[in-house]
């Protein structure tokens, strides 16, 4: 098995990781649980709340969070994430809503209404070369928001 080959050798297969998962709480199958089950095929590198406590908790110190990090620059993102990061970067949230609907829920809330990110701003400043893309301008200063907000 691939995936077995991955175990880092100072875990010890306690299962301690497994026990504080959020993820496993639910009833997923986070990387933890190759971890846990060597044998195990339920698992996946990207189901993951990025709370750190199996790394928090794991009392050999093994490295989860960059085992995890790793699959993940290997494998290809589900659909649903892909969608998720593709609307991240044309609108600077995982799911876009407008702003009329979002003040509408804050103010339900009793929060204060927020300015929405300008669209484009998330892939503007994600650009290693920002004259690359010309199609997405750059943020102009008066978009970003200042340090007082």
């Amino acid at each position: 098995m691939k995936d077995r080959n991955e175990i880092p050798e100072a875990c010890i297969h306690c299962g301690t990781c497994v026990t504080v998962c959020p993820v496993e709480k639910v009833g997923g199958h986070a990387i933890v649980s190759l971890l846990a089950d060597p044998e195990t095929t339920e698992h996946s590198a990207w189901l993951c709340t990025s709370c750190w406590r199996c790394q928090e908790s794991c009392p050999e110190g093994v490295d989860i969070y960059g085992l995890m990090m790793e699959r993940r620059r290997r494998e290809e993102a589900p659909a649903g994430y892909q969608i998720a990061f593709d609307s991240i970067l044309a609108c600077g949230l995982a799911l876009e809503v407008p702003q009329e609907e979002l003040d509408q829920v804050r103010v339900a809330w009793g929060l204060e209404p927020i300015k929405l990110p300008p669209r484009g701003l998330a892939r503007a400043l994600l650009r290693t070369d920002r004259c690359a893309d010309t199609s997405v301008p750059s943020p102009d200063s008066s978009d970003l928001p200042s340090e007082s907000e």
